[in-house]
């Protein structure tokens, strides 16, 4: 799949219920992208041999994040429902809720997540640093 794609990107993400899917698209995967799935399992840490096992290694271009699945697979919670509804009215789409909202949910959830922390650097690197300002 990654050789069908005609975007330059540095990323690419797929919600993961074996980890097929990701195997595979972290082995298509061109040198210097990553690929970042998110397990729609609860407890889905086992997902990261899964994968090393379907690849015959390890490439290191992916990574799983197992936080967003929402109770476990075909689970789901007031919380997804409400970012599925919000997703469709800014976008016109609606989302599946048992693989595809809690990609989407941590995808958002993630950037929104970079941006707190670049403020913070930011915010830090910006504040004075002489003795008058310590004591404050």
């Amino acid at each position: 799949m990654p050789a069908e794609i005609e975007e330059d990107f540095d990323v690419i993400c797929c919600a993961c219920g074996t980890g097929g899917t990701l195997a595979g698209i972290a082995a298509g995967l061109p040198p210097g992208r990553r690929a970042l799935g998110f397990s729609v399992l609860k407890g889905g840490q086992f997902l990261d041999a899964a994968v090393r096992e379907l690849q015959s290694g390890d490439s290191g271009n992916w990574r799983i994040e197992t936080e967003f699945h929402f109770g476990g697979f075909a689970k789901r919670t007031a919380e997804l429902d409400g970012f599925i509804d919000d997703f469709e009215r800014q976008h016109g789409i609606r989302l599946e809720w048992v693989y595809e909202a809690k990609m989407m949910y941590g995808i958002f959830a993630l950037a929104q997540r970079a941006n707190a922390n670049r403020e913070q650097q930011s915010s830090q690197s910006s504040t004075p640093r002489n003795g008058a300002d310590r004591r404050r």
